[in-house]
């Protein structure tokens, strides 16, 4: 691998980010000639013009924008390295790797990672934001040795219990009419255009929700499939429709959003831990005992 393209690659997001390529030189540290001359090292490597100057600044062209994304998640790979080597320098000999969906990411994972490493101070945590499709993958490739995902049974040879029940919300633009009410029938949703992750990464939230829609007299409108529990609140504020999400994505609070409680709830499936029964380790037991355990002390819904 060439690890000068990854410099550049830094240099590139900083000139994006920046939108103007003084900023992005003082920001880096370095003066503006010699930037300018990476980017046009980096662009001539790739074969394409990733920047253009308008009287606004500097923006990514077409081309920079279709690579922008990948990019991205070069760079964030690149510090995860850095950081894994910080650890691995700092004496560290056992590495335990948590697979996490995004709702999950946010109240289900770190007191169980935290319990963690008070136990085993010696192991390095790595995390994978992923979701549940991938994460089943993960767990029987043998990619993660846990995974918090949306499941319900075991799926041998793969593990799995059950942390809390779950119910949904509604996630509503901030001006929405709706919000006149302190909860909602689910019914009030038909018609509304509905922001839905796809089946294939989470089938269980998929069909829990056509489920409580259609109890609840109506077809979801699907408006738009999205990647993310994010991606569908950043949609919400956008004001391009409405989700239903898992109750613990309610404790987010992203600006241009709203939640309401539903009139006659809406059960969802709640979060899993999961593992691999052939590849289970002494590490992959504890964090599930951990998880059961902070699970049972909350007594209440995981997300």
């Amino acid at each position: 691998m060439d690890f000068s393209l990854i410099k550049r690659f830094g240099h590139f997001l900083a000139v994006v980010e920046e939108g103007h390529f003084g900023r992005a030189a003082t920001r880096l540290g370095i003066s503006q000639p010699p930037l300018t001359a990476q980017i046009q090292a980096l662009e001539h490597a790739l074969g394409v013009k990733l920047l253009e100057r308008a009287r606004t600044g500097t923006r990514p062209t077409w081309e920079g924008e279709v690579l922008l994304p990948a990019v991205r998640r070069l760079e964030e790979s690149a510090r995860a390295v850095e950081a894994l080597a910080r650890e691995v320098r700092s004496g560290k000999r056992e590495l335990v790797t948590i697979g996490c969906i995004t709702s999950a990411m946010f109240d289900t994972l770190p007191p169980v990672v935290r319990a963690f490493r008070r136990r085993r101070p010696e192991a390095v945590v790595t995390v994978r934001e992923m979701d549940t499709a991938d994460a089943v993958e993960a767990l029987r490739r043998g990619d993660v040795d846990v995974a918090f995902a949306r499941l319900e049974r075991d799926r041998p040879p793969l593990r799995v219990v059950a942390l809390a029940p779950d119910h949904f919300v509604a996630a509503l633009p901030d001006t929405h009419p709706l919000l006149a009410h302190e909860r909602i029938e689910l019914s009030a949703l038909d018609g509304e255009p509905m922001m839905v992750l796809p089946r294939a990464i989470s089938p269980g939230y998929v069909d829990s929700l056509t489920r409580a829609c259609s109890e609840a007299g109506f077809v979801p409108l699907a408006a738009r499939e999205v990647s993310s529990a994010m991606a569908q609140l950043s949609l919400v504020a956008s004001g391009l429709g409405v989700a239903l999400v898992s109750s613990g994505m309610a404790r987010l609070a992203p600006p241009g959003v709203a939640f309401r409680r539903l009139v006659t709830p809406a059960p969802a499936i709640g979060a899993a831990v999961a593992w691999n029964g052939e590849r289970e380790t002494e590490m992959s037991r504890e964090l599930v005992e951990i998880a059961q355990g902070i699970a049972d002390h909350q007594g209440q819904a995981w997300a």
